[in-house]
């Protein structure tokens, strides 16, 4: 890495590549590394962390101890007592010697720390908001949030039955912004899974039947049977008994229930896979118990809905069904879903916050034209539900119209059609999916011959369901109307925002990928899953090697051999060492830090890493 990449960052809380959005707040962001020339960084933060920690700014969420020996801590910053969300650092030690930190903590606060709302009006504030009950019996966090229009607004929050948590300006009540959570006797059985070939199914014997339920693994696994009813499955996602009588059977052990054939015997192969690739122990690191929901119902999608949600309150993964009446429930799909769960459980056990969504922007133009429609500052937007692109959303709100995000020459909202459009990405959300296409992908090498066709490891994704979503190899290959999967920063998609109160954003359905702008038939999506192939891309370069396709450059990948090098310095940099907080170009940092750590400096596996991350522009 050349001395840009050993970093420490200061600017405004909202990076934009041209101008920027103004900040109450100096956000420092840190990535200091253990390469020699970073030695100065790491006794400049080592510093920052010690004096912060004396005046109690800084406190120690974490320690923990990783499989080569090395000490995690996690910091969390706070201001006056009070959480700031997101803001901390990841300090990795050895011997007593700080060998890498990332993360970022906000200077200057000057915020009043007394909310206007006291916890019982903010908990009925955000009932009203949310048009549904609490979710747990825990009262409302009051916290200082960071939002993506460079502001710290200090804030209550509650996880809703409508599974989301909701933050809510702590004195005038107004939404700041919205989390989705929406990521006996033992035996052994046989089915024929979603493509025919028999499976082994993992079962309990009880009361004269066998249940999906495997006690074999130190991790109980339990598949639940929705029975194709989208109701029922989301009824298994509430903390409830009602998940006992859900639990798939068989009277003979011979089952012929393909979605809970396939998807419980690949849910034990993922634990395996965790397990003996990663040193992982489930979904939570610790056995807890997994559950999964199958047959959720005529619809083609797969989801991990986070804690405090799920059968026991600790999470689930589900899977629908293809447009073909197939169950989603190929390997790695459903390794997909629990790379999710393994992502939230390992953030909020060391951080005390799951992976965010960190949403970026930079300046577009004043006005573009797609599909014969002109999108320009000064506009407004409507939305039937400016925060949903699900179109089985069980609600239906009046339609609001709010105006598009522009901005001025200082970076101030403007309603004037000379400001910009400030274009928008979730790149922690695509993050997050790289992952679990990472994984997903890793899991299908460790127990299919690689190879075209079913039950052949490849880097596409659900093509055992007889359908393909995205394509690690060649992501241009797979394309999303007329444009293709981006395969490097500066083509990824960005979206044309609305302001919705003073505060919020609202994704609309249109933005530009590069210079080309493209219209979606909904709003409300953030990119997450389609910039998701930048990182996965780099990550299939890293192993098969190759040329880069818009940069040139020529990749020596390790080589399906050493595959497994590559597999857990991405796995190590996401479970050790990533903040709650992360872009595109800190987690290309991250993961060559967990390269070095894993394999050394100059090693085939840490270049092989470094030149595909360069490649895709990270």
């Amino acid at each position: 890495m050349n001395n840009t990449s050993r970093l420490l960052i200061v600017g405004a809380s909202l990076a934009m590549a041209a101008g920027s959005l103004q900040a109450q707040d100096r956000t420092i962001s840190y990535a200091a590394t253990s390469q020699p020339e970073d030695a100065g960084n790491l006794i400049r933060v080592d510093a920052l962390i010690a004096r912060k920690a004396l005046t109690g700014e800084l406190r120690r969420v974490s320690t923990r101890t990783d499989r080569i020996g090395r000490v995690h801590e996690y910091f969390s910053q706070s201001h006056d007592g009070v959480p700031v969300y997101g803001a901390g650092f990841s300090r990795q030690r050895d011997a007593g010697r700080t060998v890498s930190v990332f993360g970022k903590v906000h200077e200057g606060i000057d915020l009043e720390t007394s909310p206007g709302l006291s916890p019982a009006a903010a908990l009925a504030r955000l009932e009203e908001i949310a048009g549904a009950r609490p979710a747990t019996g825990a009262p409302p966090t009051l916290a200082i949030m960071p939002t993506p229009l460079g502001e710290l607004v200090l804030t209550w929050s509650a996880p809703m039955r409508d599974r989301h948590t909701h933050f809510i300006d702590a004195h005038s009540g107004d939404v700041v912004h919205r989390m989705d959570h929406i990521y006996s006797e033992r035996a052994v059985g046989f089915g024929a899974g979603i493509t025919g070939e028999p499976q082994k199914v993992s079962t309990w014997h009880t009361e004269g039947l066998y249940q999906s339920w495997d006690r074999l693994r130190p991790a109980e696994l339990v598949t639940l049977d929705a029975e194709n009813d989208l109701l029922n499955a989301f009824l298994l996602t509430l903390p409830s008994p009602a998940w006992l009588d859900a639990v798939g059977e068989d009277d003979d052990n011979e089952w012929s229930n393909p979605a809970v054939v396939a998807g419980h015997a690949n849910l034990g192969l993922m634990y395996d896979y965790l397990l003996q690739r990663h040193g992982w122990r489930g979904m939570d690191g610790e056995d807890g118990r997994v559950f999964s929901i199958v047959a959720a119902g005529d619809f083609f999608n797969a989801f991990f809905l986070s804690a405090p949600f799920g059968p026991q309150g600790t999470g689930t993964i589900a899977f629908g069904t293809t447009p073909d009446n197939i169950p989603f429930v190929p390997l790695d799909v459903v390794g997909h879903e629990l790379m999710h769960g393994v992502t939230f459980s390992s953030l909020v056990a060391r951080t005390g916050l799951p992976f965010l969504d960190t949403h970026t922007a930079i300046l577009g133009p004043s006005s573009f034209t797609v599909e014969g429609e002109t999108v320009r500052c000064g506009d407004t937007y409507t939305f039937e539900d400016p925060f949903s692109d699900d179109p089985q959303a069980m609600t239906d709100p009046p339609p609001l119209v709010a105006p598009l995000l522009c901005l001025d020459e200082n970076g101030m909202p403007t309603q004037s059609r000379t400001g910009k459009l400030a274009l928008f990405w979730n790149e922690g959300g695509a993050i997050n999916e790289a992952y679990s296409d990472i994984i997903g992908a890793s899991a299908e090498f460790a127990f299919h011959p690689p190879g075209d066709g079913l039950l052949r490891a490849d880097y596409e994704n659900g093509e055992d369901a007889e359908v393909s979503i995205r394509r690690m190899d060649a992501p241009r290959l797979a394309r999303i109307g007329p444009h293709p999967y981006p395969e490097a920063i500066g083509q990824e998609f960005r979206f044309v925002v609305a302001l919705v109160g003073e505060r919020l954003i609202a994704y609309t359905g249109y933005g530009m990928r590069g210079n080309t702008p493209f219209r979606r038939s909904r709003p409300g999506y953030s990119g997450l899953h389609w910039n998701s192939t930048i990182l996965s891309h780099a990550f299939y370069l890293a192993i098969e090697g190759g040329e880069h396709v818009p940069s040139g450059r020529t990749i020596q990948g390790v080589g399906g051999a050493n595959r497994a090098q590559v597999e857990q310095a991405f796995f190590r940099a996401m479970v050790d060492l990533t903040p709650p907080f992360t872009t595109f170009a800190a987690m290309g940092f991250v993961i060559r830090q967990a390269a070095a750590d894993l394999h050394g400096v100059g090693s085939d596996a840490f270049n092989s890493i470094h030149e595909a991350l360069t490649a895709v522009g990270l």
